[in-house]
């Protein structure tokens, strides 16, 4: 596969809103995600998609590696409650949804800047790679022209559009709570006023000037909703909290409440049960979307937006190819670098025959050295008599890297050594995987020396005896010009 990218999601169209709240990320579990990403070799990055309609997880892979992200998320789930595309097929969805199609209200204009959001936030978590971006980059173009080329929608095909035009339709009064100070709860604040509705704005802390409010809308406190509920004639519910906002028990505690609540929130802000409430009308993000959709219009456009999207694909390709070209050309990956070795730590995990010669090369060297392992070679403990070595006779530790420039990795254990790189790469340590290349993150040299030069060779990781070979006739140029300078 030329772009290793997957994609795994759920949204309006295979899932009621019940089912999408089982996977509905806040950004706290989204910075939990990239974390485990980044513990995982075969995942190069991870953008994250969540909004009111859909939760979507896109990864970059290694080339060859086949991975579900939903299993990485939500481990446990059915196949069967989500789609799953690849290539080609992410992007044209990916592109489609970026300009509106896609969505539950059909044509409205958040998702873009949702999707910006998304790469951003994915980007500040250091959890996104160069090919994501790009893939994404490409894809968001591509909506771009298509805004710019069709007119999607008939005024302001938005969820603040639709819940106006629900409370349009009930006579129930003009005094509306809105609960919620993000992006969604002020744009639906702004929108209500704007058509004449008299709006209030819930805070969880208000200090003049330190939020955003939209001109002639009030704000309260939002511990104090409950009490100021019977001052208003709806409630329109936006928040980003896991937790509900509204519940069916408070409400029957209260004097008077109002008689229409409108839940924009994915997971739902106000409990389902207030709708049973007696005089009570309640609509979901679900019910919110269904006046505003147009399938008929959407199933025209995407023919219609093909040549637009197919564009964007081909750029993509392009440029993979020139990446690729760059691959065929050979293009090293790994710089050597010479390093000043004076007061630096190196931690080797494992006392066999390999950590032996790591150990014997570092030893030629100023660094200081410190060997953990249970039992080790002989020519460990030879120099850690003469001083030239710490060993300490016990398993691997993670406080053990506390302090280290370096780490090699050299047991018989698959597991120490992966937790070696993990817990390196977290703390941005350079580590060396004596049983995995793709976990290394510098590769340890062969060495060739005399007092004048000094010389590291790598290989590809394959073909070990080039690189024995070359070490051996650059050792013999060496020893050939130390003789030629003796008397």
């Amino acid at each position: 596969m030329i772009l290793n990218i997957v994609m795994s999601g759920i949204d309006h169209t295979v899932a009621d809103v019940s089912r999408r709240e089982r996977f509905a990320l806040s950004q706290d579990d989204q910075r939990g995600l990239f974390r485990s990403a980044k513990e995982n070799p075969d995942i190069l990055g991870l953008i994250v998609l969540s909004t009111c309609n859909r939760t979507e997880l896109y990864l970059s892979l290694r080339d060859g590696v086949k991975l579900d992200p939903f299993t990485v998320a939500f481990p446990g789930e059915s196949a069967g409650e989500y789609r799953t595309l690849s290539g080609r097929e992410a992007f044209w969805h990916l592109a489609a949804l970026a300009c509106g199609i896609q969505s539950r209200i059909y044509g409205e204009d958040q998702i873009l800047t949702q999707v910006k959001h998304a790469v951003a936030f994915a980007r500040e978590q250091r959890g996104t790679d160069n090919i994501l971006e790009v893939f994404f980059r490409a894809a968001i173009s591509a909506a771009k022209r298509i805004r710019t080329e069709f007119r999607l929608q008939t005024g302001d095909a938005s969820a603040a559009a639709a819940a106006l035009a629900i409370l349009n339709r009930h006579s129930g009064g003009r005094r509306i709570l809105v609960i919620g100070n993000g992006e969604v709860g002020r744009r639906t604040a702004q929108t209500l006023t704007e058509a004449g509705y008299r709006v209030t704005m819930t805070l969880r802390q208000y200090r003049h000037g330190a939020v955003s409010i939209p001109a002639r809308v009030s704000a309260v406190e939002y511990d104090s909703r409950y009490e100021v509920l019977e001052q208003f004639d709806g409630v329109v519910s936006a928040t980003a909290s896991p937790h509900c906002t509204i519940s069916a028990q408070r409400l029957m505690q209260c004097p008077r409440i109002p008689s229409i609540y409108i839940d924009l929130a994915m997971p739902r802000d106000i409990e389902p049960e207030v709708g049973l409430l007696p005089c009570v009308t309640l609509y979901d993000i679900d019910q919110v979307a269904d006046g505003a959709a147009r399938e008929q219009s959407r199933r025209d456009t995407l023919e219609r937006i093909e040549p637009f999207i197919e564009r964007g694909y081909e750029e993509l390709m392009k440029w993979e190819l020139g990446r690729a070209r760059s691959l065929e050309r050979e293009q090293k990956t790994h710089f050597p670098l010479f390093i000043d070795s004076t007061g630096k730590t190196v931690l080797v995990v494992g006392g066999g025959a390999i950590a032996a010669r790591r150990v014997a090369s570092l030893s030629r060297f100023s660094f200081d050295i410190h060997v953990v392992a249970p039992e080790a070679k002989e020519e460990i403990l030879r120099l850690a008599e003469r001083g030239r070595v710490l060993f300490e006779q016990r398993p691997f530790e993670e406080a053990d890297l506390e302090d280290a420039f370096m780490a090699v990795a050299a047991t018989d254990s698959r597991e120490v050594n992966h937790r070696v790189a993990v817990l390196a790469r977290h703390k941005g340590i350079y580590a060396s995987i004596a049983d995995r290349r793709d976990e290394c993150s510098f590769y340890f040299p062969a060495i060739a020396e005399n007092d004048k030069v000094t010389a590291g060779i790598c290989g590809d990781g394959v073909a070990h005896q080039n690189v024995a070979a070359a070490a051996k006739k650059i050792r013999e140029v060496l020893n050939e010009a130390i003789e030629d300078r003796q008397p």
